[in-house]
């Protein structure tokens, strides 16, 4: 993520090789601790890879909230002194808890699972997947960042090629 003053976020792109290997992270953990769904996301709220779901529910719309849920908590950490933002996001629920857990500024460990299994397995769990995912993250990590696929050069042939179109029908 780059600053310029505002905090821009510039969609992220895994390779084929690299979803494919978070998929399997995924699996595995979902395998050892009977989470319902597990999602690697970006703070955007972007889906890059899952395993799992929710029969009736929207993971895309979950994720969102979640990365929501962790800019505003973030926000919190700050107005209350911390240096950082809170890594680990826990919300217990009624048949149904949430995990979430920062992997770095950009990438989000989302864990969806029955209230029934103990939290400390997933939170041990956890930290060994987040191992694993940032170890695909930086293995080639790709940004794509459109702002300036075109320079200034090409925006004025542009133009100028438009008004001898223009011109030229009159």
């Amino acid at each position: 993520m780059s600053v310029t003053g505002k905090d821009e976020f510039r969609k992220v792109v895994l390779t084929e090789t690299q979803i494919g290997t978070a998929e399997k992270v995924l699996k595995e953990f979902a395998a050892k601790t009977g989470s319902s769904a597990v999602i690697l996301g970006d703070m955007t709220g972007q889906i890059l890879a899952k395993y799992g779901g929710l029969l009736d529910r929207d993971l895309e719309i979950f994720s969102v909230l979640a990365a929501s849920n962790f800019v505003a908590t973030a926000e919190m950490a700050k107005q209350i002194g911390e240096k950082a933002s809170f890594e680990v996001l826990f919300h217990e629920g009624e048949s149904r808890s949430i995990y979430l857990i920062s992997l770095n500024e950009k990438y989000l460990l989302e864990i969806i699972f029955k209230a029934s299994i103990p939290p400390g397995t997933i939170r041990i769990y956890s930290k060994q997947a987040k191992a694993k995912l940032l170890e695909v993250i930086a293995s080639e990590e790709v940004e794509v960042d459109l702002s300036n696929i075109f320079d200034d050069n090409f925006s004025a042939l542009l133009d100028e090629q438009l008004t001898k179109t223009l011109s030229d029908k009159k």
